[in-house]
């Protein structure tokens, strides 16, 4: 019931935190852990108790942590704001029971879990609270499609939210616990006098994510549909597109995500600003739009295909200055503009040609090419080529500059 207060007895914290009855005692026994006067716990010692468990596999033990809490440096009252409660504790039933009051095969979890959960889980592992709203979805697209699908999109999301909260773990730590630290403050007493603001930031940046989630899937949804709707007409034997359609560029850094895992976010970031740099002088000689920002990558409407190809070779030219070199795809046809996006069939040409371009290499779509009036360009067939997402190979050319530019 909403608003009720949960106590947990000692054998009942052991089993909803995961750890052993031995380590619970040394944490009482050292100072770290207090039950209240009824010798029971609520839930904020059940995430205070896997924390230090973190802490113990990170080689500081019970009895070290013990010593600075009652020296008064760490205090872990920071644990009881509710920012912390929402992580969900260990229920009381197994992965192989929950698989079957699911209805699923176990082999579904067991196969996606690596993805999801980073570890192989196995029938008589205790599943979480909410693991439920995982494998329940899980299971009912599981029918729908293979399990290799399910761990490629589970990785997929998985990635993305760990870099979303190790982004908010940087600004948490670097500008509201390392400002309070700036100010005089010891780290203990840093986290307790965080805990209020994180308590009204993380709702919010779940807000957050879930609007710009949203706001994503909304694109995403409409590309695929009017993609769809394009070739329903194009079956039908109705025209599609005007006789001057404008060209798409993804243009995007090569070995961008090597150097971001090597050497952090902050190069990433680094990367990505001076790409934007350089993409928004160039593209605005040729009148071009930057559409999105894609982190390592950047998407540029044109109206004109042979603008598109001619800025595009510069930008490739340009980018080793930066510091990695690009590749670039490049598509013409019919679209579709909504909130400031397009959508439709040349876009996602585009993006994929892109992504089979090798470092250095521009590549372009059939429709580019014939439509291109820019005498200065020259196209070497590369011939059919397969693209991920497409039923069909297409024919794809390496576009070069007939007078490259000479840098001074």
């Amino acid at each position: 019931m909403s608003g009720t207060v949960v106590r947990y007895t000692r054998d009942e914290l052991v089993e909803r935190s995961g750890v052993g009855l031995g380590f619970i005692e040394q944490l009482l026994r050292f100072g770290v852990l207090a039950p209240a006067d009824d010798g029971t716990f609520d839930r904020s010692d059940v995430q205070r108790v896997r924390l230090l468990e973190a802490c113990d596999r990170a080689g500081l033990d019970a009895e070290t942590i013990g010593a600075a809490v009652s020296a008064g440096r760490l205090p872990l009252s920071f644990m009881d704001a509710p920012q912390y409660r929402s992580w969900a504790e260990l229920g009381t039933e197994t992965y192989g029971e929950l698989a079957e009051r699911l209805g699923i095969p176990f082999e579904v979890i067991h196969e996606t879990s690596a993805a999801l959960v980073n570890r192989r889980l196995e029938p008589d592992d205790v599943a979480r609270e909410d693991d439920e709203s995982i494998y329940r979805l899980i299971g009912m697209v599981a029918a729908l499609t293979d399990l290799d699908a399910m761990i490629r999109i589970g990785r997929v999301y998985v990635d993305g939210l760990r870099r979303v909260t190790e982004a908010e773990n940087e600004l948490f730590q670097t500008y509201i616990v390392g400002g309070l630290m700036r100010s005089g403050l010891d780290f203990g007493e840093a986290l307790v006098q965080s805990a209020d603001l994180g308590s009204e930031l993380a709702p919010l940046m779940e807000r957050m994510v879930l609007t710009l989630y949203r706001r994503q899937q909304e694109r995403g949804w409409t590309a695929g549909i009017v993609e769809g709707i394009e070739r329903a007409i194009e079956a039908s034997g109705a025209p599609v597109g005007s006789a001057h359609p404008p060209a798409f560029v993804f243009i995007d850094l090569a070995g961008y995500t090597g150097v971001t895992d090597q050497e952090g976010d902050a190069t990433g970031a680094r990367l990505a600003r001076e790409l934007s740099a350089m993409v928004e002088r160039i593209v605005a000689d040729h009148a071009g739009t930057p559409v999105k920002w894609l982190g390592d990558g950047v998407m540029v409407h044109f109206r004109h295909p042979g603008r598109a190809v001619r800025a595009t070779l510069e930008m490739v030219e340009a980018a080793p200055t930066i510091g990695l070199p690009a590749h670039a795809g490049i598509a013409a046809g019919p679209v579709v503009m909504q909130d400031g996006d397009y959508f439709g069939r040349a876009v996602n040409l585009a993006s994929r040609i892109s992504g089979a371009a090798t470092a250095g290499q521009t590549l372009v779509t059939g429709a580019v090419v014939q439509l291109n009036d820019d005498p200065g360009l020259s196209f070497r067939p590369i011939g059919p080529v397969e693209l991920k997402g497409l039923s069909e190979p297409v024919e794809v050319f390496e576009a070069h500059s007939r007078h490259p530019r000479i840098a001074p």
